[in-house]
């Protein structure tokens, strides 16, 4: 009979130093997976998005930054360091009250070799994620928004070891009275230890805080309506401080530009600071009608960069 025991620690053994570190720098916090949750595009602006109104993509940053959004469907896949990926698609809908919001993650880290003491030796799942996410957001007046998130999640490692919990998060957004400029706040993955056995990890809790102004040249009677030139910039900056982690700053910068009848182009841009493994970021986005294609590549230290793909649709 097989020792649980024992192909826990070995599967933990693996999770900690053959899984990708791309995804979290030490491992120091249990269910990493609840801190891949986002999108392309603020991926591609190293993730200072916690200021930002971002429809489905600010589930991952501030729930805050999802009032008002248009129904849209939007999807996520990112192509890990080595053979694992990530999968998030989120769902926006605006009620006159504020705007609801639900989405599901899923995270797959390919294949290990487990060898065990009474000669077990065969291929198994390294780890399996899922995560299903609910929430809303409500504007409050006087410029300020907010929102709130749950969290319920599934992991597994080796196809053996199992734990199940959930989580919240919470935000703020203050749409200033400078036209463009906005504050925000957050705290993420709030909620008990994750334990597999009797072992417990705490969560990944995250405080986020920071800003985002957006200059649009058209205000200024400058460039409006011409194709194919540079006339919005949207500018953010993070202040992010995991549990048992050192504070990172994050700087992102946006430049969009009007694609011929109905379309919109952007470049994007990334960089964080502080980090041991996440340095440069760099994007893509395009919008055509109602339809929505954006990519970020995350170059890493040490590591293989990651490449995400989004895609989406507005109802």
């Amino acid at each position: 009979m097989k020792s649980a025991k024992a192909l826990f620690a070995a599967v933990f053994f693996l999770a900690l130093g053959c899984a990708p570190r791309a995804w979290a720098e030490a491992g120091r916090t249990g269910a990493g997976t609840l801190r891949k949750i986002g999108g392309s595009r603020a991926l591609a602006m190293a993730e200072a998005f916690s200021a930002v109104d971002g429809g489905v993509e600010s589930m991952g940053y501030n729930p805050a930054g999802i009032v008002g959004a248009r129904p849209v469907l939007e999807t996520l896949y990112t192509h890990g360091a080595i053979d694992d990926h990530f999968s998030f698609t989120g769902y926006a809908h605006p009620l006159p009250f504020g705007t609801l919001c639900a989405g599901l993650a899923y995270y797959d880290a390919g294949t290990v070799r487990i060898s065990l003491s009474d000669g077990t030796n065969e291929s198994r799942k390294a780890q399996q994620d899922l995560v299903a996410l609910a929430g809303a957001s409500v504007p409050l007046g006087l410029g300020f928004s907010a929102g709130g998130l749950v969290k319920s999640y599934r992991l597994e490692l080796a196809q053996a070891a199992r734990a199940t919990g959930y989580a919240a998060d919470g935000g703020v957004i203050w749409h200033s009275p400078v036209a463009g400029l906005n504050f925000g706040a957050s705290l993420q993955n709030l909620g008990p230890n994750v334990k597999y056995e009797q072992e417990g990890d705490p969560l990944p809790a995250t405080a986020r805080y920071g800003l985002a102004y957006e200059l649009k040249l058209e205000r200024f009677g400058l460039l409006k309506d011409v194709p194919y030139t540079i006339n919005e910039f949207l500018f953010t900056a993070d202040q992010v401080k995991v549990k048992d982690e050192r504070s990172s700053a994050a700087l992102g910068l946006e430049m969009g530009m009007p694609l011929g009848q109905g379309g919109h182009g952007a470049v994007r841009f990334g960089y964080v600071f502080n980090r041991d493994l996440d340095s440069f970021s760099f994007g893509l986005g395009f919008r055509e009608g109602r339809f929505i294609f954006d990519y970020a590549l995350g170059v890493k230290r040490a590591f293989n960069n990651l490449h995400h793909f989004s895609v989406g649709v507005y109802f």
